[in-house]
């Protein structure tokens, strides 16, 4: 007779315990003043930052420009620090980065040129996020890429 008496008052215990942790105590960590008074602000990061900057209309002789200029820089970054990793890293992620906002906009107007463009660009692009960049694969690359983003802006301007 005393064990049903003794489990019924542990069980009591219990469900005072657990139905006392989650009442009001979560409530008097709150300030007083959440929901009503002041609007809670979006949080904006940077993926959603990017993901905005993706979305929008890009012009086409701007965006080959933009990408010319990386280029350009990466170019540049194989001149003067041709070990840098680190440089060759960010300098060949800045040209996927531009050539990204143009990218469906080239492939959809110009299949051909596109894909004459990735030819060099997706193999220059890959060696350029390797762990050590070898500057010497990326040369003749990034002169061929150049070379025929050239001729693609060229053939644009033309017809604009």
């Amino acid at each position: 007779m005393k064990t049903p008496i003794y489990l019924l008052a542990v069980m009591a215990v219990m469900l005072l315990t657990a139905a006392g942790c989650g009442s009001k105590k979560d409530e008097a960590a709150e300030p007083a003043s959440t929901s009503t008074d002041t609007a809670k602000e979006p949080v904006i990061t940077e993926e959603a930052e990017e993901q905005e900057e993706k979305e929008k209309p890009v012009d086409l002789s701007g965006g080959l420009e933009e990408v010319s200029i990386a280029l350009e820089e990466l170019q540049s970054t194989i001149d003067t620090a041709p070990q840098n990793a680190a440089q060759l890293q960010a300098s060949g992620k800045k040209v996927e980065e531009k050539w990204d906002a143009i990218e469906e906009q080239v492939e959809e107007s110009h299949p051909e040129d596109y894909k004459n463009i990735e030819e060099s660009l997706y193999p220059l692009i890959d060696e350029t996020k390797k762990d050590q960049p070898d500057a010497e694969k990326i040369k003749p690359l990034l002169t061929k890429t150049i070379e025929k983003l050239n001729a693609f802006q060229e053939k644009t301007a033309s017809n604009s």
